[in-house]
């Protein structure tokens, strides 16, 4: 691509095509509101000019160019200019047009219709009351006896005219003169010219990655826009304005709660969902369906093809989107509801509308959350997910330490909620041996004699029944022989000396066994890994002043529980190792800790 910067004078003489692949135009009342006063504001004291974002264009001849990125701001400059009755540039469609020329004959004769008069107050509510004035002067004196013209792109086309003719209301015909000359002399944009070769597959493929997110933004918009319409059919203008103003304080808080990453990773697994641009569109699937993946506007045509066909009773009713969207919301701020659920989106196959489904089906709160129990039951209280046979690299293994540690949350701590979006904000999970498998991460000579302590201790500490006599000797004789080496200083054959041990005690110990196993950040697996169990404890529990864990590092509760020592009994208490007690005492918690979360609880009114 070739960069440059042109003012919007020097683009006055070129046509731009706007091909079918293109979205529609949809710029909202506050973004016109900024480009207007930002250009207003402008002063060339303090900059040369003012930059807009990027015209992205692919040549045609000396003057036509296919507009493939900018469409919105190249539309809306075109009816700042056509205000001022000014020479523009002109935009062609290839769809949306009325002549075969490609020039949308109702644009050309926006300035001729009639308009209502307001005023700018500079919030977000002052915008909501602007739009709905100009949407219900739309419909009672634009469209009332043009029905041809009623659609959402023209719809948008004269709002932002409207927009830009009263907002210039403030200002009389020298100041308008000012500003005209700023957006003509004054402010550019980046202009990037695409080889005139490349296919058309090629552009498209191109204004897809430009513009990634922004389709199935216009599918929330457009179901937005098919429930506005509806309500401003209704023939009392008390009432339409207060459903009205019902619909979009409803709109804006159930748009805000869905993009929240706490509120998001609750009732979904996924992070970013390319077909979920506005996450708002999730609720739209969950009442409609989700059709197929490709279909970018399947609940956008759902919606239009119910209004349009479906007898009064039967239209779209607002207020079963309100009402599923309060169910989600009832259970995000139910502990046990909010665990229960979490742990069968991130952790089964099913999703949040297997969870709707169970929620029909229940008649009392108890007999709902006991459903979701024996979800989680049939999954994880099977042989295959049994503690005392999953291994190291069994996939089992995260999945049973992400359950142990949602179950943990819910059991254990009532005021706290298990942070699954926390849980996604870290990028990489390890299992982490508990007890070393490889402790050539030593290095000094104190930490080699901590080593060599910690190890005679285990061996000292366990029974016959847990490794045998045989066993032991072997370990004895070696550390024997790394306490000679210590004693000599002999650095580089402590470490294979040290190996050799460790080895032997990862063959003797069974490290690989689900109660040698917990969960670490990557980051944090780096700071600890291979190292003896006190340092690795001082480190984690953040007792160690010589390396730092991130503040915001999440080490999961259930891996805090191992290194505290919560599990073991107080008789079998010790900070210098991780023991087979330790073990036994570990493995047993965590299966109470799950059995505990899954079982079904007494519905008091059976």
């Amino acid at each position: 691509m070739n960069e440059n910067l042109k003012n919007i004078e020097e683009l006055l003489d070129f046509s731009f095509i706007i091909d079918a692949y293109q979205r529609g135009y949809r710029w909202d009342t506050d973004q016109v509101y900024s480009l207007l006063t930002d250009i207003d504001e402008f002063t060339l004291k303090f900059q040369s000019f003012y930059c807009l974002q990027p015209l992205v264009v692919r040549k045609i001849d000396d003057n036509t160019y296919e507009l493939i990125d900018g469409q919105q701001r190249a539309t809306t400059i075109s009816l700042i200019l056509m205000f001022f009755k000014s020479k523009s540039y002109r935009l062609r469609y290839t769809t949306r047009n009325t002549e075969e020329s490609g020039i949308n004959s109702f644009i050309v004769n926006i300035p001729e219709l009639s308009f209502p008069e307001f005023t700018f107050k500079k919030d977000l509510d002052n915008f909501n009351i602007i739009d709905s004035l100009i949407f219900r002067h739309w419909k009672e004196n634009i469209i009332l006896n043009n029905s041809e013209i009623d659609n959402v792109d023209n719809f948008y086309f004269y709002k932002n005219y409207v927009v830009i003719h009263n907002w210039f209301e403030q200002f009389d015909e020298e100041e308008k003169e000012v500003f005209k000359h700023k957006l003509l002399k004054n402010t550019k944009v980046i202009w990037y010219v695409e080889n005139e070769t490349t296919s058309d597959e090629k552009i498209i493929e191109k204004f897809i990655n430009f513009n990634e997110g922004k389709i199935e933004l216009e599918q929330a918009e457009l179901i937005k826009a098919l429930f506005v319409l509806d309500i401003a059919k209704t023939p009392n203008a008390v009432q339409r304005q207060y459903e009205e103003n019902q619909f979009a304080d409803d709109w804006n808080l159930i748009e805000h709660q869905m993009g929240d990453d706490k509120f998001w990773q609750f009732i979904t697994s996924n992070k970013n969902d390319e077909n979920i641009a506005n996450k708002i569109n999730l609720v739209f699937q969950l009442h409609n369906g989700f059709g197929k993946s490709e279909d970018k506007f399947y609940n956008y045509r759902k919606f239009e093809n119910s209004f349009k066909n479906s007898e009064e009773k039967n239209k779209p009713n607002w207020s079963k989107i309100t009402q599923l969207y309060n169910g989600l919301e009832e259970w995000f701020f139910d502990r046990t509801s909010y665990h229960l659920i979490g742990a069968i989106i991130h952790l089964t196959n099913f999703n949040i509308s297997t969870i709707l489904e169970k929620a029909q089906e229940s008649s009392t709160k108890v007999k709902f959350r006991n459903e979701l129990r024996k979800l989680l039951g049939n999954e994880f209280l099977t042989e295959k997910f049994n503690l005392e046979l999953i291994k190291y690299n069994d996939i089992t293994v995260f999945k049973m330490l992400f359950l142990f540690n949602i179950a943990l949350t819910e059991i254990d701590d009532t005021e706290t909620f298990f942070p699954f979006y926390r849980f996604y904000e870290t990028k990489n999970w390890n299992i982490e041996h508990i007890l070393a498998k490889n402790d050539d991460g030593l290095d000094t000579f104190e930490e080699f004699k901590t080593f060599h302590r910690e190890i005679d201790t285990l061996i000292k500490a366990s029974t016959d029944e847990e490794v045998t006599l045989e066993n032991k000797n072997i370990i004895k004789v070696l550390l024997d022989e790394l306490a000679q080496l210590i004693y000599e200083s002999k650095k580089g054959v402590i470490k294979q000396k040290a190996k050799e041990i460790n080895d032997k005690v990862a063959e003797f110990f069974s490290v690989d066994d689900f109660n040698n196993l917990c969960l670490l950040d990557q980051s944090t697996n780096i700071k600890v890994g291979k190292k003896p169990f006190r340092r690795k404890r001082n480190i984690i529990l953040k007792l160690d002043d010589e390396i730092e864990i991130k503040p915001d590092t999440y080490i999961p509760m259930g891996t805090e529980y191992v290194f505290s020592k919560k599990s073991t009994k107080s008789e079998f208490y010790q900070i210098d190792y991780w023991s087979l007690t330790d073990r036994e005492s570990y493995l047993k918690f965590v299966q109470n800790t799950i059995s505990k979360f899954l079982t079904p609880e007494q519905d008091e009114r059976n």
